[in-house]
């Protein structure tokens, strides 16, 4: 099934046997996003999180993997590939166990030592922040991996569409898994889990990893500590700016001090980059168009993916009254959808689109998804806009997750492999915070300008009502009255604030469709009139 360096049966199983290890890696790796997504709201409960406490679930994790990412690129050169592999799957199982012990580890060692200066949250935050640090370093080793070890070709590229379709698909059977586990057995099992995922992916990889390699002068971890010092630090104050953006508003100080940071950080880097003896991130490797499509790309699925994801699971179970498993359930279309059309592209759709074509095809499937999920009421059903948005958007994702990960490496040296796969890391979860953010900024200003803009027509509504009744304000159902119409007016003003949203991300996808369809055109017209 897959074309190897040799044809013969050994290094096939091994080859075989490698890839089945970094699958079952990158299933635990997405897994672990989309979990937690949707165990979220009984976590929020079961720790007594308050609204701004819930983001950082998510939002440490994104901190440590995005801010970090460069630097566990740089450590697979410094580790090698077997030792990195192995370092980043038993800290990532650690620090997962870590997190689902939080709430009696946290009483019994944190809260003891501190004197109750912090509790189960804290302890969940920083587990969470860990996971984050040793996923820096394993999701660019997983992805060199696969490089190292499969030929420039056809192998190459269906080993690397196994991949993406792993993303898009474990990420959709994380909210059943995790919709499963938190029903049946809590949500600290949504954590536990990568713990069993760790070890078979370990197991199975054992004998069948490449030895340890260096590479001359990039095996020093003092190379360009400048360069890394600036990327890192440019990762990390976006995301926290962002952060800042999901918690207070897009114009409070705190928010552009660090989004502001971010840029000269980010500016910084780049200037040191162009000048460094052994850069960190040689700037060649963002100069290739179709490495600079997959990167767009990986961003505006980040984005989009991780910001529905977390709409659609507070709809499901805010408004539809599902539990976390027929959440879960209700995500399967677009999980098929994934699959088949991940299949079906790359068998007959690589070959003849490409990256230029598929990508930008993709975006603008998961355009249409979004602006389907606009339809959204307080009336609609699932089966009504849900399900046909889900299909849309699965179909889109199913499109561009066979070609990413390889056009993101496309033309990479294997000694470089680890940097741009850490690239493409890098911007996911960035994408992701980016989506989260600005989805979560922008709900809570439009349900507060819904229901503020609505106030006066809610008073009459309340009288009219009252007079109806026969019943005064303070009277039990004078305020039975008051409580329903007021549910009704927030229920409405969350609705319209998530139709809003998607709206918003209708644009994010759809611009970043139309820039890629721009580029495959200048670079056709540009290769036309070459030859």
């Amino acid at each position: 099934m897959i074309d190897t360096l040799t044809h013969t049966p050994r290094t096939t199983t091994r080859h075989t046997t490698v890839l089945v290890s970094a699958v079952i890696t990158q299933l635990m790796i997405v897994l672990d996003l989309t979990v937690v997504a949707i165990a979220l709201p009984h976590m929020q409960a079961d720790l007594a999180m308050t609204t701004t406490q819930r983001p950082w679930v998510v939002t440490a994790y994104s901190l440590a993997f995005g801010g970090l990412v460069l630097f566990g690129g740089r450590l697979i050169d410094v580790l090698g590939l077997r030792r990195a592999y192995r370092i980043g799957l038993i800290g990532f199982a650690a620090a997962s166990l870590g997190a689902g012990l939080a709430p009696s580890f946290s009483v019994l060692v944190v809260a003891r030592a501190i004197q109750g200066g912090f509790g189960a949250f804290s302890v969940l935050v920083v587990a969470r922040a860990i996971q984050g640090g040793f996923g820096a370093l394993l999701a660019p080793t997983l992805m060199a991996l696969v490089n190292v070890t499969f030929p420039r070709g056809a192998g190459r590229g269906r080993a690397f569409a196994v991949l993406g379709a792993t993303a898009g698909v474990g990420a959709a059977a994380g909210l059943l898994i995790g919709g499963a586990l938190t029903d049946s057995l809590g949500w600290r099992w949504c954590l536990y889990v990568n713990v069993a995922i760790a070890a078979v992916a370990f197991v199975v990889g054992l004998r069948s990893l490449p030895p340890t390699v260096r590479h001359g002068s990039r095996s020093h971890a003092t190379d360009d500590a400048l360069g890394l010092l600036l990327g890192c630090g440019a990762i990390f104050s976006f995301v926290f700016g962002l952060n800042q953006a999901e918690q207070h508003d897009w114009t409070t100080p705190s928010t552009l001090a660090w989004l502001g940071a971010g840029a000269v950080l980010g500016i910084c880097f780049v200037v040191r980059e162009a000048r460094a003896a052994t850069p960190i991130l040689p700037l060649w490797l963002l100069s290739s168009p179709a490495r600079a499509a997959a990167y767009l790309t990986q961003f505006s699925v980040g984005a989009a993916q991780m910001g529905a994801i977390l709409y659609l699971t507070y709809y499901f179970q805010g408004f539809l009254g599902y539990s976390p498993l027929r959440t879960g359930v209700a995500f399967l279309p677009m999980a098929g959808a994934l699959m088949v059309t991940a299949v079906f592209a790359g068998r007959f759709l690589v070959a003849r689109l490409g990256a230029r074509g598929l990508l930008p095809l993709g975006l603008a499937v998961q355009a249409v998804a979004f602006v389907v999920f606009t339809g959204l009421t307080v009336d609609s059903s699932y089966a009504q806009v849900a399900l046909p948005s889900l299909m849309i958007f699965g179909v889109g994702e199913g499109l561009t997750m066979p070609v990413v990960f390889n056009a993101g490496t496309r033309g990479v040296p294997d000694s470089l492999s680890g940097l741009a796969s850490a690239t493409l890391g890098a911007l996911q979860q960035i994408g992701s915070s980016f989506g989260v953010a600005l989805l979560a900024a922008y709900a809570t200003h439009a349900t507060t300008n819904y229901a503020t803009s609505r106030a006066a027509a809610l008073k009459a509504d309340i009288a009219g009502a009252l007079a109806q009744a026969h019943a005064t304000p303070t009277s039990p159902a004078g305020q039975d009255v008051v409580h329903q119409l007021t549910n009704q007016l927030a229920n409405q003003a969350q609705l319209s604030a998530y139709s809003g949203g998607f709206a918003l991300l209708a644009w994010l996808a759809g611009g970043a469709a139309v820039l890629l369809a721009i580029g495959a055109l200048v670079m056709w017209l540009h290769r036309t009139q070459r030859s």
